[in-house]
């Protein structure tokens, strides 16, 4: 194995097509099409904070994430780190990449030891071709991305630490409910909304003192989703 960041599974290994389903983008597909798609795919395994894809790298195939989570990150030339998300499996990430082939939109790494599929960008390009259903999520989804983007553009420029750090507590709950496990710890979420630990851990106990929240050692309980919608946007009103 030496140096390399995977372990890949031997090609004579039959693929999980029910995996691959589960994937929104492949949920669509009739089952020929789906073992098309897995017999001209890669499939590794990646160990926790190993790279799968460095921004800026031609993007010749669609990661799919079919087990764990990967972290979408942005380092500055003088060592600063921008979280851009978490993805948990099952999803395909960075189909953006593949879409207008200028290289991936960031560095990609395994959040915890994960499963990723490597389709390539040929069979994913006529998938979208193809099937009306599969071009209509791409377009929801970059869509969604879009209204994101601008959502956290307005955050960043506008709300104090306390807000932003109400808002994406909000946005993870829409995926994980209300117990939610930080990325990296407060360390990690600050890399996620721009700011420093110490701002973040003096916010965090801003909303812990109102009630809005409870503070566990690498995660946070929201106690009052309603009232900390309020708090997530109330600068913005």
């Amino acid at each position: 194995m030496g140096s390399a960041l995977y372990r890949v599974i031997l090609p004579f290994m039959v693929p999980d097509l029910d995996t691959l389903a589960a994937v929104p983008l492949f949920a669509t597909l009739d089952g020929k099409r789906l073992a098309r798609l897995a017999a001209g795919s890669t499939v590794r395994i990646v160990d926790t904070g190993h790279v799968v894809a460095l921004r800026g790298q031609p993007a010749s195939h669609l990661i799919v994430v079919e087990s764990g989570t990967l972290t979408a990150t942005f380092d500055t030339a003088n060592g600063r780190r921008l979280r851009l998300g978490e993805f948990p499996a099952p999803c395909a990430v960075d189909k953006a990449a593949v879409l207008d082939a200028g290289g991936h939109t960031a560095t990609w790494l395994a959040a915890i030891r994960s499963q990723v599929r490597l389709v390539p960008a040929g069979d994913v390009l006529a998938v979208i071709d193809d099937v009306p259903a599969a071009r209509r999520h791409v377009l929801a989804h970059l869509a969604q991305r879009l209204r994101d983007q601008q959502d956290g553009l307005v955050l960043a420029s506008f709300a104090d630490t306390t807000t932003r750090t109400a808002a994406w507590l909000l946005r993870a709950a829409g995926h994980t409910g209300t117990r939610i496990v930080l990325p990296g710890a407060q360390h990690g979420l600050a890399e996620a909304i721009g700011a420093t630990r110490v701002s973040v851990n003096r916010a965090l106990r801003t909303l812990a003192a109102d009630g809005l929240v409870r503070v566990e050692p690498g995660a946070v309980v929201i106690l009052a989703p309603e009232l900390l919608a309020h708090r997530a946007s109330h600068e913005l009103r």
